[in-house]
């Protein structure tokens, strides 16, 4: 612990020494800050992750309070362009975790559960979402945004942050099932429920701004809202069979440097799927349960091949999560986000508590369960910055909240989740692959 805590201030040190050499504004924008910001992140969140380890708490812990102490809203070690300029980066780590996401729901072996993933998701987000909704109606005299809107819209504004606040982090809660080598009924059933959720909440999310659209006006550009919905959820998981079939082919065919190909299909993902309005989750969560469940090629074998490379990915998408957060908003709504945070975790807890309940899972189901669906990060975020620039009259406001809600959640969730698992005993149960 001492040692690393020395390494942290040494490169805390040297990146504050960098900063100054490069002046305030190169730092932001040339390419010698962007491998800065790159190089200092993998070091400090790499050495924060072993510190809050240390400490019995999660790795993920350490990665995000490492970003969020360093980013501008707080030490200012990174500036807002340096964030914007590893957005690949982030973009690569979330295809990286939906793809290991997709490898690990090995659809066979999940059958016996998908009565009480199906259970605990659905009940759980429509819960969710109901309370939301309706606690925003409830005091959007006391939402400034909210100001001056007609009834219906205020409810369809409702309903978007709705779908915002109530939806899951499977980035989260994969990179804790990862980093504590769990295996059990509740991680299994806990990362069935997140993806299944996730892609709910991108259906939902088509609905809401579609919604908006029609009462608020304009919001999209030419192309029918159901239309370009459809297209995102199709067009990703026919480029996600693309995916699967070049993986497969690398396997079977090439086998050397596996790794490298993976990287560089997520990097493509990820451009191809921007310019295409395609979801880069979609796609890599799509090409991992057709690797596993269609194609033959072993989950195992690719999530232990991608271990290695994983660890600094995850510990700089995971601080650069943590350094986009505005402790500015928190300050400014903290008693806000605290109520729609309070009220978001009692709702999805009771309704995960009771699908688990309704689909008669065991009773280790049923208690620990609920702590998988406090994490929130990134989906959210994205979704809230693209009502911002559809709908700026009541966009901004609502992002606002939305990324206050997700900061406590981000910070508190990833620690209930690893009590969960620890109470459960499910902790370190995950067998190493056999090689091949």
């Amino acid at each position: 612990m001492i040692r690393s805590l020395m390494l942290l201030i040494v490169v805390v040190v040297l990146m504050a020494s960098a900063r100054s050499f490069l002046g305030p504004n190169a730092s932001g924008v040339s390419d010698a800050g962007t491998a800065l910001a790159f190089g200092f992140l993998v070091l400090a969140a790499v050495q924060s992750g072993e510190l809050a380890a240390a400490a019995r708490f999660p790795r993920l812990t350490g990665y995000l309070l490492c970003g969020l102490a360093c980013g501008p809203s707080a030490g200012a070690l990174l500036t807002v362009p340096m964030i914007s300029s590893l957005k690949l980066v982030s973009s690569v780590a979330v295809g990286l975790i939906a793809l290991s996401a997709g490898c690990e729901l090995d659809l066979k072996h999940l059958r016996p559960r998908l009565r009480s993933v199906a259970s605990v998701a659905g009940i759980s987000l429509v819960l969710g979402l109901v309370v939301v909704t309706g606690l925003v109606v409830a005091l959007s005299g006391w939402l400034p945004f909210l100001g001056g809107l007609t009834s219906p819209q205020r409810w369809v504004v409702a309903f978007n942050l709705g779908v915002l606040i109530a939806s899951l982090s499977p980035s989260v809660v994969l990179a804790l099932l990862t980093e504590s080598n769990a295996q059990g009924p509740v991680s299994e059933t806990s990362l069935g429920v997140v993806v299944l959720s996730d892609i709910a909440i991108i259906v939902l999310f088509g609905l809401g701004s579609t919604a908006a659209a029609q009462v608020f006006g304009g919001g999209h550009e030419g192309i029918s809202p159901v239309t370009k919905l459809s297209i995102e959820i199709f067009g990703s998981v026919a480029v996600g069979a693309v995916v699967a079939f070049a993986i497969r082919l690398w396997v079977r065919r090439v086998r050397q440097g596996l790794v490298l190909f993976i990287l560089a299909v997520c990097v493509v993902a990820a451009e191809v799927g921007s310019r295409l309005h395609l979801d880069p989750l979609l796609i890599n969560l799509a090409a991992g349960l057709m690797l596993q469940n269609v194609l033959g090629v072993s989950g195992e074998e690719i999530a232990h091949a991608l271990e290695p490379a994983s660890l600094p990915i995850f510990a700089v998408f995971f601080a650069l999560a943590g350094a986009g957060l505005d402790l500015a908003v928190v300050r400014t709504l903290w008693l806000a986000a605290l109520i729609f945070a309070g009220a978001r975790g009692v709702a999805l807890a009771a309704g995960a508590y009771a699908g688990a309940r309704l689909a008669s899972a065991e009773p280790v189901v049923q208690r620990w369960v609920p702590f998988a669906l406090i994490p929130q990060a990134g989906v959210s975020v994205g979704l809230a910055e693209l009502l911002a620039r559809h709908f700026p009259g009541w966009g901004n406001g609502a992002r606002a909240l939305v990324l206050a809600v997700v900061t406590i959640n981000l910070i508190l969730g990833p620690v209930l989740l690893r009590m969960a698992l620890l109470r459960s005993g499910e902790v370190g149960q995950k067998a190493a692959p056999v090689a091949a």
